[in-house]
């Protein structure tokens, strides 16, 4: 495929089910063990600032229901900069320092749009591995992520207390995680957010249907 991932330096493009596990795991070989006993059950776009010469977007040919698909998701993509630097600003006045102080490090735009498709999955796969989940554990990399989610479910983040707890889809809203930067930025008064996507709340019939989530 010619929008294919290509590399962590470009980080755009599709990745196919299984290529990647998410996880806190910092060893290469634990992470391959865990990927292999355990892969995440996605499918993901990744969508950066357009315009960068040496790492451009990998935009799929626009034919059928596609068409469009690069002007909308441009636009959408500037539409989370304008809010992601109205969150980075309220955090601001919240941590007692100018309001405009993040707005050197969030004007340009340099962040990454991920459309994610959890395909639908049997139920019995989570009985027969107890360890497999659609997305392993883990916080992100960056200052916050806005997340937006359709109403499947399955999302948890972890409490103070070490517990998982779920994130419930509510109509109309994204969640905002706090990722490691906004931790480090803060000297930890933020936290960073752990969270993973598993086994969804348990439905009718025998197979859980496909989530979609945007970040």
């Amino acid at each position: 495929m010619s929008h294919c991932w290509t590399s962590p330096e470009a980080n755009r493009g599709y990745s196919a089910p299984g290529r990647e596990k998410t996880t806190s795991l910092t060893d290469r070989d634990e992470v391959e063990k865990l990927r292999e006993a355990a892969p995440d059950l996605k499918e993901s776009l990744e969508i950066g600032r357009e315009g960068e010469p040496d790492h451009p977007n990998h935009w799929p040919t626009e034919e059928g229901e596609i068409v469009g698909f690069k002007e909308t998701m441009l636009e959408f993509h500037d539409k989370c900069k304008q809010l992601h630097m109205e969150v980075m600003r309220a955090i601001a006045v919240g941590l007692g320092i100018d309001e405009t102080w993040f707005d050197n490090y969030t004007d340009g735009g340099d962040n990454t749009l991920r459309l994610l498709h959890y395909p639908e999955v049997k139920k019995d796969v989570f009985t027969i591995n107890p360890g497999q989940v659609r997305a392993g554990a883990h916080s992100d990399y960056g200052s916050i992520t806005l997340l937006f989610q359709d109403s499947r479910g399955g999302l948890q983040v972890k409490s103070p207390t070490g517990a998982f707890v779920d994130a419930t889809p509510i109509e109309d809203t994204c969640v905002v995680n706090a990722g490691d930067l906004l931790a480090r930025w803060s000297n930890d008064n933020i936290k960073s957010t752990i969270h993973r996507v598993v086994e969804p709340p348990s439905g009718d019939g025998d197979i859980y249907p496909a989530r979609y989530s945007i970040a």
